[in-house]
C-alpha cells in the first residue's frame, strides 16, 4: 500500500486555498496550515484539525518538522524568498513557491543556493509550463506553423508587472527558447489601488524586450484600460492570439504555396489552422500538475533559474523607467542584485 504524501501551505489567501484544492485533486493530505490570521483558516476549513494550524511559517516548520513531504510557499511576494529559504533548511524534500520568487534578484539567488545545498527540489510556479495547450503550441511553433517567431504582444487591463506580467515574461522565454538582450519599459503613476490593500504596490506599465534571437516582446499593463488580457504570437509566417479567459486558441498560417512568396505580399491567404483546446485555463488543475511533478521526481519544469529570470525581466523593467527608460542591457550585473522592488 503507498503512503499517501503530506502538505504545508504557508499563505491562506485566496492562492493557498487554490493549492489546498489543487493537492486534494491528487490525493496529497494538507496536514497543515499557516497564515497570520489563522482563525480564518478555521472559518474556511471547519474541520481542519487546529493543533496544525500555526500563526507563523516559524512555528509551523517546528511543530511539523519531519512530516512534510511538500511545502507551498503562498505568502505575499515580500516574504517568498525567506520563507522558502526556510522551508529548505528546515530540510522539507519539496517547494512550490508561488511566483514571484523573491523582489529582489539577490534573494531569488539565495533561495536557488540553498535549495541547492540542501537538495530541496523547488518549483515556481510560472503555471503555463504545466499547460498541453501550451505545450501543444509550443511544439507546433517548433514545427514551423507559423513560420519562425518575430514578435510576441501581451496585453492587460490595469495590472501589476511584477504579480501578472511576470508568466508572460516567463512564457516568452518558453516560446522563444531564447533569453533576453535588453528591455527598455515605462512604469505606469496612476497609482490605482492594489486588489489587496494599500500596503502593497505593484505598479503596471508598457515596454519591449529584445531576445538575442531577434524576437520582439511587447507589453502594457496600463492603468487606464480594464479589458481581459490577451497573447499574441507573431511569425515569419502567421500568427497565434490566445484569448485564455475565453478558452479561445486561433491559429492563422500562410498555405504552402503563399509562403513561397515574399513577406512583402501581407494580404496572402492565411487560413485557420485547427486547434481544439485540451481545456479551460484552470489554476487550480494547473498547479495540480506542478505538485504532482514536483512529488514525482521528475525533471522541474520551471525552475528556481526559470523564477530568476523572469523576475530579472520585472527588475530591468523598474531600472529603466527610473533610468529615463533607457534601454537595460541584460543579464543584470550583480551590483544591481540587491535593487528591491516592489511587488505584491
Amino acid at each position: 500500500m503507498t503512503t499517501r504524501k503530506k502538505a504545508a501551505i504557508i499563505g491562506f489567501g485566496g492562492m493557498g486555498q487554490r493549492h489546498y484544492t489543487a493537492y486534494t485533486k491528487i490525493g496529497v493530505d494538507v496536514v497543515a496550515i499557516s497564515d497570520m490570521y489563522p482563525e480564518k483558516v478555521s472559518q474556511i476549513i471547519p474541520s481542519f484539525d487546529k493543533k496544525h494550524i500555526y500563526g507563523t511559517y516559524e512555528d509551523l516548520l517546528k511543530g511539523e518538522k519531519g512530516n512534510i513531504d511538500i511545502l507551498s510557499v503562498v505568502t505575499n511576494g515580500p516574504t517568498h524568498a525567506e520563507v522558502t529559504i526556510a522551508g529548505s533548511e528546515a530540510g522539507i524534500p519539496n517547494i512550490l513557491c508561488e511566483k514571484p520568487m523573491a523582489t529582489n534578484l539577490h534573494d531569488a539567488k539565495n533561495v536557488i543556493e540553498t535549495c541547492d545545498k540542501n537538495r530541496t527540489r523547488l518549483a515556481v510556479n510560472h503555471i503555463r509550463r504545466w499547460s498541453s495547450n501550451y505545450s501543444r503550441i509550443k511544439q507546433m511553433i517548433g514545427e514551423g506553423v507559423i513560420g519562425d517567431i518575430r514578435h510576441l504582444y501581451f496585453s492587460c487591463g490595469s495590472t501589476g508587472i511584477g504579480n501578472f506580467a511576470i508568466h508572460f515574461f516567463d512564457t516568452a522565454r518558453l516560446l522563444t527558447e531564447s533569453d533576453p538582450e535588453w528591455i527598455m519599459g515605462f512604469l505606469d503613476r496612476t497609482g490605482t489601488p492594489n486588489p489587496r490593500g494599500k500596503a502593497f504596490i505593484d505598479p503596471g506599465g508598457y515596454g519591449i524586450i529584445k531576445f538575442k534571437n531577434g524576437c520582439r516582446f511587447f507589453i502594457d499593463t496600463s492603468e487606464d484600460t480594464g479589458v481581459q488580457y490577451s497573447f499574441q504570437i507573431v511569425g515569419t509566417t502567421g500568427r497565434i492570439i490566445i484569448d485564455e479567459l475565453n478558452d479561445t486558441w486561433q491559429i492563422r498560417g500562410r498555405t504552402a504555396e503563399s509562403r513561397k512568396l515574399s513577406l512583402t505580399r501581407y494580404g496572402s491567404e492565411m487560413p485557420v489552422i485547427p486547434f481544439i483546446s485540451d481545456a479551460p485555463f484552470d489554476i487550480v488543475s494547473l498547479t495540480s500538475k506542478a505538485m504532482a511533478e514536483l512529488l514525482s521526481g521528475r525533471p522541474v519544469s520551471s525552475t528556481g533559474t526559470d523564477g530568476l529570470k523572469s523576475l530579472e525581466l520585472v527588475v530591468g523593467l523598474h531600472i529603466s523607467d527610473h533610468q529615463e527608460n533607457r534601454k537595460i542591457t541584460l543579464p543584470l550585473p550583480e551590483e544591481l542584485y540587491s535593487k528591491d522592488i516592489p511587488i505584491a
